[in-house]
C-alpha cells in the first residue's frame, strides 16, 4: 500500500462555530486549533505517523472503505496528481489547501443542510449555530508558509460571497505558480478587483453547480432564478480573464435524474466554451444523503416530508415542478 501524500502535503481548513479547524484533507475529521502550524500540529502529525508505519490512519477510514470496494479514493486521485508535479516523498510541505470559506450563503439548495449555509439556518431559525463564520479564517497567510503553494480549492457556503479569501489570494507569493479552483452556485459576480487579481494566478478553474433547467432548477437551489444563472454564466464567458477555465457540476439524485438530458441539451448548446474556445466539461456525481438515489425506496415518506415542509414555508409546489417523482407517490 502506497502511503498518502496528502497527510504531508496538503492542509484541509474549515470552521464549526466560529472555531478554526484543520485536518489533513477534507474527509478526514477536523480538529480545532487557535492557529495554524503545518509543520508540527499534533493532529496532522498523528496523522502522518500512522501513514509512515504503512496504515491507514484511523480518520482516513473513507478512502479505506472506497479502496475495499475497488473504487477509486481521494487518496490515490491525490497522490496521482502529487507525482505528475514531481512529488513523490513524504517531506512535510504545504503544496495544496481545501480552504472552506464558511457557511455564508444566499442559496438553501434542497441537497444542502444548514451545516454549510447560513441561508438554511435563517429559514429554520436555527439559534444555536452562529451565521457567519468568516472570522475564524482570517489571515491563516500569517502563521503559514505558502512559498510552494500551487493549488487551492475554495468551497463554502458560496464562496463568491467571502471576502476575507480575497486577501488571502493576495498574499500568495508565487502566484503564477498557483491553481485555484472554486465551487460556485452561479449567483454571485466577482468583483473587477477580483477579476484582475485572477488573472495574475496561472489558472483558474470555476466549477458551477447547475443540477437542472427553469423552475426545476430553481426548486432545488431555491432562491435563484435561472434566468439570472443564465446571464451570469454568460458573463463570467465574457468578463473572466483567458486563463480562466469553467466546468459544471450537477448532482444525481432524486429531483433531477429524470431530465438529465434536457439540462445536457441547454448546456451543450448555451455553455460550452469559454472566451478562448477552451471546452467546457460537464460532469455529474451522485447525491448523497435523504435525495440519494439509491435510497429513495427506504426513504421516500422522508422526501416526501421534506418537500412538503419546503412547499409550507415557501410556497412553492413540488408536485407541479417534478410531475413524474408525484406520480411515484
Amino acid at each position: 500500500m502506497q502511503t498518502c501524500i496528502d497527510a504531508f502535503k496538503n492542509l484541509n481548513i474549515s470552521t464549526q462555530r466560529n472555531a478554526l479547524q484543520i485536518s489533513p484533507c477534507c474527509l478526514v475529521p477536523t480538529r480545532r486549533t487557535d492557529t495554524i502550524d503545518f509543520v508540527n500540529n499534533a493532529h496532522l502529525n498523528r496523522t502522518r505517523q500512522f501513514w509512515k508505519g504503512g496504515e491507514f490512519a484511523p480518520g482516513c477510514s473513507a478512502c479505506k472503505q472506497v479502496e475495499e470496494n475497488v473504487g477509486r479514493s481521494r487518496r490515490q486521485d491525490s497522490n496521482a496528481w502529487y507525482q505528475e508535479h514531481g512529488y513523490n516523498d513524504t517531506t512535510v510541505e504545504l503544496i495544496r489547501i481545501d480552504y472552506w470559506t464558511g457557511d455564508t450563503c444566499n442559496l438553501r439548495c434542497a441537497i444542502c443542510t444548514p451545516e454549510n449555509s447560513s441561508s438554511w439556518k435563517d429559514e429554520l431559525k436555527y439559534t444555536t449555530y452562529p451565521i457567519t463564520k468568516e472570522a475564524a479564517v482570517n489571515r491563516i497567510w500569517q502563521t503559514v508558509d505558502l512559498s510552494k503553494l500551487q493549488f487551492i480549492h475554495f468551497n463554502g457556503g458560496e464562496p463568491l460571497l467571502n471576502k476575507e479569501h480575497v486577501n488571502f489570494l493576495k498574499e500568495i507569493p508565487e502566484k503564477k505558480k498557483v491553481v485555484i479552483n472554486y465551487n460556485t452556485n452561479a449567483t454571485i459576480r466577482p468583483s473587477h478587483d477580483l477579476l484582475d487579481l485572477w488573472a495574475e494566478f496561472k489558472t483558474v478553474r470555476i466549477d458551477f453547480s447547475i443540477d437542472d433547467v427553469e423552475e426545476r432548477f430553481e426548486y432545488q437551489r431555491y432562491p435563484a432564478k435561472w434566468n439570472q444563472v443564465t446571464e451570469n454564466l454568460q458573463w463570467f464567458v465574457d468578463m473572466c480573464p483567458t486563463n480562466c477555465m469553467f466546468a459544471v457540476n450537477t448532482s444525481v439524485g432524486v429531483l433531477n435524474h429524470s431530465n438529465l438530458d434536457n439540462l445536457s441539451l441547454w448546456l451543450n448548446k448555451n455553455f460550452n466554451k469559454n472566451r478562448v474556445s477552451d471546452p467546457i466539461e460537464h460532469r455529474q456525481q451522485p447525491v448523497n444523503g435523504l435525495f440519494a438515489l439509491d435510497n429513495y425506496a427506504a426513504n421516500s415518506g422522508d422526501v416526501i416530508k421534506f418537500l412538503d415542509d419546503c412547499d409550507a414555508r415557501r410556497g412553492t409546489h413540488w408536485r407541479f415542478t417534478f410531475p413524474e417523482l408525484a406520480s411515484t407517490v
